[in-house]
């Protein structure tokens, strides 16, 4: 009998390079959610230091309204698509998945990681709204004009700006896997001459006020979804610069 050998799907392929990120949950989801919540006990510390040294002097109402610490993971994630991307590509590869296979597969863990994280926060969110800022009347995280977001909204604005971040990582990550170290330092270089250039243009042009009007009169979610072109044009420059990556041993 002759045996015939089935070429696995690509749906099977995806899936092997999902499971190979899966195989490292600490890195890819535990360590960042941990140190999220290390970081909001640190401020909740804060919060209780400034109230038990005010004593009975009242503090302003907003107090404890405005905080950037959330923004840690959002910003930490990108560093996680960089390490993902840099211990899987050489093993997977291997394995016998394409490029096109690791890319898909990779990108489909980033999305979950985005809405996983996006709908976490606006789930402590509204565990800080139904304890009054917990018990100090603060805002971790929703903070500022955040508070008053249904937390489907919240959930949506987070996972959409994660999403944009992650694959910003994707597209260093491929810078990495291609050219180490050197290929992450000249892409970030080249985003910041990017950024700077676009800021004189706008300034040099007098088009910095309408553009900052247009997008002052922006909902937080029409914000967050504005985020999607870049989203989308990390993903397919990461894929092509990765395309041509060479698995090292």
């Amino acid at each position: 009998m002759t045996a015939i050998a089935v070429a696995p799907s690509l749906g099977h392929r995806v899936a092997t390079t999902v499971r190979v990120h899966a195989s490292n949950p600490w890195a890819l989801f535990y360590t960042p959610a941990f140190i999220t919540l290390g970081v909001f006990a640190l401020n909740y510390a804060i919060w209780r230091t400034i109230l038990l040294a005010a004593g009975d002097k009242p503090l302003a109402p907003d107090a404890f309204d405005y905080n950037g610490g959330v923004t840690w993971v959002m910003f930490y994630l990108v560093v996680v698509a960089v390490q993902a991307m840099n211990q899987t590509f050489s093993f997977t590869v291997g394995l016998g998945s394409t490029r096109r296979d690791y890319y898909l597969g990779t990108s489909a863990v980033f999305v979950a990681l985005a809405v996983t994280f996006g709908g976490g926060i606006a789930l402590m969110a509204g565990i800080e709204r139904a304890t009054s800022g917990w018990g100090v009347d603060g805002h971790f995280f929703a903070p500022g004009f955040l508070q008053s977001l249904p937390l489907w909204e919240l959930a949506l604005m987070y996972a959409l700006a994660l999403a944009m971040l992650m694959f910003v990582g994707a597209a260093a990550g491929s810078m990495f896997v291609r050219w180490a170290a050197t290929g992450v330092i000249i892409f970030f270089g080249v985003l910041a001459v990017i950024a700077v250039a676009a800021i004189y243009l706008l300034v040099a042009s007098s088009a910095a006020g309408p553009v900052l009007t247009w997008f002052g009169e922006l909902t937080p979610l029409q914000a967050a979804a504005s985020t999607l072109p870049v989203t989308i044009v990390s993903g397919v420059a990461g894929f092509l610069v990765l395309r041509r990556a060479t698995p090292k041993g």
